[in-house]
């Protein structure tokens, strides 16, 4: 009975890894997922030498083990490129949306800046960046939705773009309006994957070559 019952659920692993939309719909969530928890495990890291949050993400860099601040960001930046690569390569054969193609490479660059430049070293170019990111992150959620989520997309743009201004005047702190727009960043990435076959905006349809659909309840 046991042994049937492991022999199912293997058999239905195998099956929804076997489906590339399904695999990418875990990826998607994987990113959104990494992005909401990164700040916490950056605190965890930071251990009892500062035992409350620092004053923003970029400060991280500055712990005892600053390789974690390193890796993470490389790694969140590593998923955006590579996430904006398959969608490049698979736009055709599964018709997923192709908004994903070049804002995803974009925002992994910024982040990849956000890391090259520490902001006491090198403040400008890391602003730049950092800026670059958290409002791009906005602008693609704003602008790049499918319709049936468009009203939840305009309220979690303007709540990103309205965290840093609140930021700036002391309301709340750098890295919670910076935990804000990752926030909203993993949302985005999880309804994106939701009827991820569906047109981001049935106003510009596209034309697709040898499609062929792949269904999925996920």
């Amino acid at each position: 009975m046991i042994k049937a019952t492991v022999k199912n659920i293997i058999h239905n692993i195998n099956g929804r890894l076997s489906d590339p939309l399904s695999t990418f719909k875990y990826f998607e969530r994987f990113i959104a997922m990494f992005c909401i928890i990164m700040p916490l495990i950056l605190w965890v890291a930071d251990g009892d030498k500062f035992p409350f949050f620092r004053p923003s993400i970029s400060n991280y860099v500055y712990m005892a083990h600053s390789y974690v601040f390193g890796m993470l960001l490389c790694i969140a930046a590593m998923l955006f490129i590579f996430n904006g690569a398959v969608y490049y390569k698979s736009e055709r054969h599964m018709h997923i949306s192709w908004h994903g193609q070049w804002y995803n490479v974009a925002l992994g660059v910024c982040l990849i800046g956000v890391i090259c430049f520490p902001h006491l070293q090198y403040p400008w170019p890391h602003y730049i960046c950092a800026i670059s990111f958290f409002a791009g992150n906005a602008l693609v959620t704003l602008l790049f939705h499918k319709d049936k989520d468009k009203r939840i997309s305009i309220v979690l743009g303007i709540l990103t773009l309205a965290a840093m201004p609140l930021a700036f005047i002391k309301v709340i702190s750098l890295l919670t309006a910076e935990w804000i727009s990752l926030a909203v960043i993993g949302i985005h990435f999880v309804l994106s994957t939701i009827d991820m076959d569906q047109q981001v905006n049935s106003k510009k349809p596209k034309v697709l070559v040898g499609y062929h659909r792949i269904d999925s309840d996920l």
